[in-house]
């Protein structure tokens, strides 16, 4: 009666460690991924998986800017005016986004879009501090 070790890899019968045989693996081994590959894979299902969401990305830019036209009325300055060409920049590359037909370029477009808005946001927040 022989005994298998507990070393030994699943269906190998031999009682010696040593004598074990690693099973082959069949094919080519896969690539290892890299973080840009797995960014575009995370924003390509995330664009998939999420029609709306440039619809309501959009309506969101709308507010803003609307938010924007009321705070110079309100405030009574001009300095609320701008953060309204980033929003407007932002909406373009929304746009180009949205027509982008490779992971690639839907990756670049995305981080471009997000980085026009926060731009955006950080002026809507450093004008806040001016006018008041």
């Amino acid at each position: 009666m022989t005994t298998v070790p507990l070393t030994a890899p699943p269906g190998d019968d031999t009682a010696n460690p040593a004598e074990a045989v690693l099973p082959e693996v069949a094919g080519p081994r896969p690539t290892p991924v890299g973080l840009v590959e797995l960014s575009e894979r995370v924003v390509a299902s995330i664009l998939n998986r999420c029609p709306w969401l440039f619809r309501a990305v959009e309506i969101f830019l709308a507010a803003c800017t609307v938010v924007c036209l009321i705070a110079i009325a309100t405030r009574r300055s001009p300095l609320p005016l701008l953060p309204i060409p980033l929003f407007g920049v932002t909406y373009l590359l929304l746009r180009r986004l949205r027509t982008a037909e490779t992971r690639a370029h839907r990756f670049r477009w995305s981080m471009l879009t997000a980085l026009a808005a926060m731009a955006g946001f950080w002026l809507v927040s450093v004008v806040g501090r001016w006018v008041s």
